[in-house]
């Protein structure tokens, strides 16, 4: 057990901030540029979520916290013309060896034009890269527009977690994607 503490605290001690290049990428004939949330993008992911959901789940300080800790976390924005259009973030556990999507959202003007699912898409092979052999996430039980979008990137449900989300009780389907590894077809 303690050697299992000690090689998880040498990672952690050399693993540094997650290493992320910018990308530019074109989504359906326009030309988005994907890169590490900032501080400054706070207020604009806040604003996208509650934009989706009528009030945001997370507030400034929860997100200050994730982005403060970038030896574990990586969270990218989508911009485009400018602002920030969508956001997702990911979790890596070096010591369970496990990558889990913390939240993901995409400003409804830019809603089914493939944002969301470019985003899942670079995580899911930046994970892979890095050696992790599978990702999770939940979502919403009644999301189901949300769903269908994760089975298509390959994700199957795994469990139900029951009275999951605060806001109103509903619970979460549990999903989960076999990773290719650093070398194979992502």
């Amino acid at each position: 057990m303690f050697a299992k503490f000690k090689n998880w605290l040498k990672h952690h001690q050399e693993a540094g901030q997650l290493i992320f290049e910018q990308q530019t990428k074109l989504i359906n004939g326009r030309q988005f540029t994907i890169r590490r949330a900032r501080f400054t993008d706070i207020s604009s992911i806040i604003r996208i979520e509650e934009l989706i959901y009528g009030t945001a789940p997370w507030n400034a300080n929860a997100f200050q916290i994730e982005l403060e800790r970038d030896h574990d976390r990586l969270y990218l924005v989508t911009v485009y013309d400018g602002q920030v259009v969508g956001y997702a973030g990911c979790s890596f556990n070096w010591y369970k060896h496990e990558s889990h999507i913390t939240n993901i959202g995409v400003s409804p003007a830019y809603q089914d034009q493939g944002i969301g699912a470019n985003l899942i898409q670079i995580l899911k092979t930046y994970a892979g890269n890095h050696g992790y052999p599978r990702m999770t996430l939940e979502v919403r039980i009644h999301n189901l527009r949300a769903r269908k979008l994760y089975e298509r990137l390959g994700f199957h449900q795994t469990n139900i977690k029951s009275h999951y989300y605060i806001d109103n009780r509903e619970g979460a389907v549990e999903m989960e994607v076999k990773l290719q590894s650093r070398g194979e077809n992502t």
